[in-house]
Formats: C-alpha cells, sequence, structure tokens
C-alpha cells in the first residue's frame, strides 16, 4: 500500500513539473525590437563573422534589436539576442530567422 501511494505521489509531483514547464513562454526579454524565431540552431556572434558566445536553439525567440550588417560577404546580419540569454546581445544571420513580427 505505501508502495502504490508512494507512486502515484511521484507520478504526481512529475506531471505538476511538467506543466509548469510547458506553461513557460519561449520568447526573448522584454527590450524592444521585433521578435523572430530562429529557424535552426544557431551561433550567436560578438560581430558578423565574429567569435561565437554561444548556441541559440532552433524554435526559441530571438529579439531584433533594428540593427543590421551587410559585410559584402552576401550574408545579411541581424544584431539582438536569444531567449537563451537575454542579457547577452550579439549577431546572427538574418537566413536564420523567421516568423518576425513587432509586438
Amino acid at each position: 500500500m505505501k508502495k502504490r501511494i508512494l507512486g502515484a505521489a511521484t507520478a504526481l509531483a512529475v506531471a505538476l513539473a511538467g506543466s509548469a514547464v510547458a506553461a513557460t513562454p519561449a520568447s526573448a526579454s522584454d527590450s524592444g525590437g521585433a521578435i523572430c524565431v530562429l529557424n535552426q540552431n544557431t551561433w550567436l556572434r560578438d560581430s558578423p563573422h565574429g567569435g561565437v558566445l554561444r548556441t541559440l536553439t532552433a524554435g526559441r525567440g530571438f529579439r531584433w534589436h533594428g540593427a543590421g550588417a551587410d559585410t559584402g560577404s552576401g550574408v545579411m546580419w541581424m544584431y539582438g539576442h536569444g531567449a537563451e540569454a537575454p542579457t547577452q546581445d550579439g549577431w546572427v544571420p538574418q537566413a536564420n530567422l523567421s516568423g518576425c513580427y513587432w509586438p
């Protein structure tokens, strides 16, 4: 009987924890700019074609701060931050963003 109650309590705890995680929004911080969705895993860089700061995950939000750069390489770079690190701004290729909208 104790094992059955313990098993039920464990299942309930796991279900509640899972529902709390699912309710967390996948968007960037409240800073100004358009919200986009990363269409693939993307490196956040310190400058266009620069050093890698971190990897941003596909399907997560990216807050574009309105700045862009064309370095003549055929890649348009967008400046902002990802949902995983709302306090760390950097550059991502525009081709890796989709579904942008202004909130």
